[in-house]
């Protein structure tokens, strides 16, 4: 619902500001980018064969409210006719966020939550995508391509504190929010299928459209528990696994200048498990655990300016 309203909101933008008048020729262009996002992150295991008196799901691991500001740098250059070239690279910070760790026996039996504070991280990616415009319709005003291409995206993010809710067996404790608890980093290597349209609207307006599909992706999750010292030195628990998602940017650009683009726009990324296991490597004696389930999901607005040649 979020989505639909914003990608409303960019249609009535985009027809409002709309004159009619040829587009002009472009071999390419360059430009930064800025995006507000907030995210989350939630994975769970089954770690009922190692202990059948343990729930399915065993643990479940949310990252919610993951607010970030990032900076990107992103380029097309078309060549031989109908071809193009096009990708981004954006690094940027996680500022604010919690972290709630749940563990269930049989039953689904909650005995043990507890919540911290994330407040910091890290974010950077990138894409690289090839592609060919099939079908340039009213003179180059309108273009509809499909691409191929690569991307990786990274999240590192700290807790800090600790408070327990639920203690059904006096397990927990609490911990002051200078202490940090829990490191998580993940990170999704993805095949990027997609969609690529952009529609002059008039004189000085256009509206771009980029839709990846993502049919297979890999993953790594790195946890560090730096206060579970039953499971060894960090990194102490690892997920791999593959899966698949998609990632969309939608925006509206106004030419405030000759070949020279401000845009307001829509950007949404997620990616989910569709199979993995959870390791712990300074454990032998804990078997490779299969996960329940593993996403990420950052939604947010975007502003850029770019420069066309």
């Amino acid at each position: 619902m979020r989505i639909a309203a914003l990608m409303t909101a960019l249609a009535v933008c985009a027809g409002a500001l709309a004159e009619e008048s040829p587009a002009p020729t472009q071999r390419g262009d360059l430009g930064v980018r800025y995006w507000l996002s907030t995210g989350e992150t939630k994975r769970s295991h089954n770690a009922q064969s190692f202990d059948p008196a343990l729930g399915n799901p065993t643990s479940v691991l949310l990252y919610e409210n993951l607010d970030a500001n990032v900076l990107e740098i992103f380029g097309r250059q078309n060549f031989a006719g109908r071809w193009f070239l096009k990708g981004f690279l954006g690094i940027g910070r996680v500022n604010t966020g919690s972290f709630d760790d749940e563990d269930y026996r049989t039953g689904q039996f909650k005995f043990l939550d507890t919540t911290s504070s994330v407040t910091q991280g890290r974010i950077g990616y990138g894409a690289l995508d090839i592609g060919r415009n099939e079908w340039v319709l009213g003179e180059g005003r309108t273009t509809l391509g499909v691409f191929i291409g690569y991307s990786q995206w990274t999240e590192d993010v700290d807790a800090y504190g600790l408070t327990t809710t639920v203690d059904a067996f006096g397990l927990g404790r609490d911990e002051p929010n200078s202490v940090l608890v829990i490191t998580n980093k993940l990170i999704w290597r993805s095949l990027r299928l997609g969609f690529a349209a952009d529609a002059a609207l008039g004189a000085r307006t256009r509206i771009s459209l980029d839709l990846a599909l993502i049919p297979y992706s890999k993953f790594e999750n790195e946890d560090r528990h730096h206060l579970r010292g039953d499971l060894g030195p960090v990194p102490n628990i690892l997920y791999d696994g593959e899966g698949r998602g998609v990632q969309l940017d939608a925006e509206v650009r106004y030419e405030i200048r000759p070949r020279t683009e401000l845009g307001l726009g829509l950007r949404y990324w997620y990616m989910e498990a569709s199979k993995g296991h959870r390791t712990t490597p300074n454990r032998p004696d804990i078997p490779r655990l299969p996960i329940v389930e593993l996403y990420s999901e950052r939604v947010g607005a975007t502003l850029s300016l770019r420069r066309a040649w």
